[in-house]
């Protein structure tokens, strides 16, 4: 049987040297049993173009808009009910003052000199260093 996909686009952003990373509202935490730290973005709808459905995920989540330098991160999962497909990108050049969705209970920009300390998953911390090397390889 053919499982649906599920495409899910996030931007890792950056603004100097300051990445911005978003906390989930308790609601969504215990809903889904998470952690809690997120990447800006979401799910795609049927008829969107990947760059479409990040564009409005960044308008929805945290109201800015963002230039996006390149894939950073694919993850890719057979589940049980879908196939889940989660492309990060590396992002900077953010315009608009953020505000963000209800669900998310606050945002941080975390400075990339001291990530090391943040209260984030290693595999995030991992995850925004390869973006970081990708943002400063366009940056040349």
């Amino acid at each position: 049987m053919m499982k649906p996909y599920k495409i899910v686009a996030k931007a890792i952003i950056f603004d100097q040297n300051r990445v911005l990373i978003l906390r989930k509202s308790l609601q969504e935490r215990l809903a889904k049993d998470s952690h809690g730290w997120d990447f800006p973005g979401g799910t795609l709808e049927p008829d969107e173009s990947l760059m479409d459905g990040l564009s409005r995920e960044l308008r929805e989540e945290v109201r800015l808009s963002v230039k996006v330098v390149a894939p950073a991160y694919i993850y890719d999962e057979v589940q049980e009910e879908k196939h889940m497909m989660i492309i990060k990108f590396a992002c900077h050049q953010p315009s608009g003052e953020v505000i963000i969705s209800e669900e998310h209970d606050s945002y941080h920009w975390f400075d990339l000199d001291s990530l090391h300390l943040a209260s984030i998953p290693e595999w995030m911390k991992e995850e925004i260093r390869r973006a970081e090397r990708i943002y400063k390889e366009f940056q040349k």
